[in-house]
């Protein structure tokens, strides 16, 4: 299926690796341009050069923490006259959950504050940062990178700062919705990057056995639900959160 992505512009933050990085590959085989956002500007030379090298098409990094004010704007400056515009935001910049107690003996105002300002804050500056690319062309696609913990009682950081994310996104559809922009989020469960399985190690077969389809989750997985979503096709779709988890869940939603 052709997703009528060339020619696009997007930019891609935590796509240095796992989760991010297989977005902007998957965007970049689909025949978009991408500007890839991480903190390291080694691994990201790295990233943008071998993408580019898989894809033909223009990849970039730009460097810079999205946690921080005033870098939202700068790296969406640099996107854009990179790529002579941006089309499409994928917010995935964020540290994974599970590698520290969240309970409530455990954990601590300064990792929640942490969380909020990367995530929820770092991914509404991004989204203030590019809009205005997007409304000039009367078309956008943003995707929010969230978390299954959203869904699932048990950690205090990571379901609240992932909740506010869904809140946040089904807001921007409503406000963008007649600029032609669609705003969605994905859930990823335990996906296999290289950070899980490493802090996983033997545990991950085990890991998988809980889920429908009895193997975890791929970075390329969401990578093409994500693409799909940033796609001219999935113009229906916004303001929806998607689990992509393998089928972790056994309740039933309507």
């Amino acid at each position: 299926m052709d997703l009528q992505l060339a020619g696009k512009r997007a930019l891609v933050t935590g796509g240095s690796r796992g989760i991010g990085r297989a977005v902007a590959r998957r965007l970049s085989l689909e025949g978009a341009d991408c500007a890839l956002v991480a903190r390291t500007a080694g691994a990201l030379a790295e990233a943008a050069s071998a993408l580019a090298a898989e894809s033909g098409r223009r990849v970039v990094g730009v460097a810079g923490d999205l946690a921080v004010a005033g870098t939202a704007e700068r790296v969406a400056e640099e996107a854009a006259a990179a790529l002579g515009g941006i089309d499409i935001l994928v917010n995935c910049a964020a540290r994974a959950s599970g590698g520290v107690p969240e309970d409530l003996a455990h954990i601590t105002d300064e990792l929640i504050l942490r969380d909020f300002e990367e995530k929820f804050v770092g991914y509404l500056r991004c989204v203030r940062a590019v809009v205005p690319w997007m409304r000039r062309a009367g078309w956008g696609r943003i995707v929010n990178v969230a978390g299954g913990a959203a869904r699932v009682a048990g950690s205090i950081s990571a379901g609240a700062r992932n909740a506010s994310v869904v809140h946040l996104t089904k807001t921007l559809a409503f406000e963008l919705g007649p600029d032609g922009i669609t705003v969605n989020a994905v859930h990823p469960g335990t996906t296999a990057t290289e950070a899980v399985l490493a802090r996983l190690g033997a545990q991950a077969a085990q890991s998988a056995q809980g889920l429908a389809i009895r193997r975890l989750v791929t970075p390329d997985d969401l990578a093409c639900t994500i693409a799909f979503l940033c796609s001219p096709l999935a113009g229906g779709v916004t303001g929806e959160a998607l689990a992509v988890n393998g089928g972790a869940e056994r309740g039933v939603r309507y």
